[in-house]
């Protein structure tokens, strides 16, 4: 028996995996020196900000206070998941470009 999507269903779906790929573009990469729990010497690699300004409509500034944003947060060191999570959220009111 063939299953049919209804027409709500399908376009939620791509609203969700719209929202997923977002911060797939953005190539995020934070700095992380010998001591990666230290903040001081921690921070956003360029090719970061850059990629957010590629990606998004904002000015040079506040892609590096995104960026500065998601680095930021020592936990998420190793964490993939949680610094993704954090990009989609300093960048949720932006416009991609």
């Amino acid at each position: 028996m063939k299953r049919l999507i209804h027409p709500t269903v399908a376009l939620a779906l791509a609203l969700s995996l719209g929202g997923t790929a977002a911060s797939a573009n953005v190539k995020i990469s934070c700095k992380r020196g010998p001591l990666p729990k230290v903040a001081i010497i921690n921070g956003p690699a360029p090719v970061f900000i850059n990629s957010i300004e590629k990606t998004y409509a904002v000015t040079p500034e506040q892609a590096r206070a995104a960026a500065e944003y998601v680095c930021a947060d020592m936990d998420a060191v190793g964490d993939a998941e949680k610094l993704r999570s954090r990009t989609r959220a300093a960048l949720a009111n932006y416009r991609r470009r």
